[in-house]
């Protein structure tokens, strides 16, 4: 009987890679924000058509930075937000971060962060900002992977309507 290959986490890792989201890639960055959030907790109900303009809402623009992680020909991961010019520095502004169900647990969210991180270092960014719900599991992984809650500051809603 054969045992069952497994791969080391160095061998994982010289797998994965990150480039910036392109054309090519929208059909299965589409798919797989779509599969990630429509589970708990978040149980986001997606229309083509709000698919469509939310993912044009978050790419258009010349501050635009979105990135996608993938580990041999598939597409896990993905990564989209803004580049903002503030008084301290250049923020990049995460808006929204996912990783494919199966690959979540592994260590790949907190690799793509940290590839994410040294891509930014490059283009001269001196923050990441995001905002999450407390009562996820993204709060703790964000945590985890070395974000801190800002004591002073507060994300506010106002529904209209």
């Amino acid at each position: 009987m054969r045992k069952r290959c497994t791969l080391s986490a160095m061998e994982e890792q010289a797998m994965v890679g990150i480039r910036r989201l392109v054309v090519a890639d929208l059909s299965k960055a589409k798919h797989l924000f779509v599969e990630v959030f429509k589970e708990e907790p978040w149980l986001d109900r997606w229309t083509d058509e709000q698919l469509d303009l939310y993912f044009g809402d978050l790419m258009d623009g010349s501050r635009s930075l979105c990135f996608v992680l993938y580990a041999e020909d598939m597409l896990i991961g993905l990564c989209m937000g803004r580049l903002f010019h503030w008084y301290s520095g250049t923020e990049y502004d995460i808006r929204e971060f996912c990783i494919a169900k199966a690959w979540q647990g592994k260590g790949m969210g907190k690799q793509f962060l940290d590839l994410v991180g040294k891509e930014l270092k490059i283009e001269g960014v001196q923050a990441i900002i995001l905002s999450t719900l407390a009562d996820t599991p993204a709060f703790g992984f964000y945590q985890h992977a070395g974000f801190s809650v800002h004591t002073d500051a507060r994300f506010l809603y106002k529904r209209l309507g």
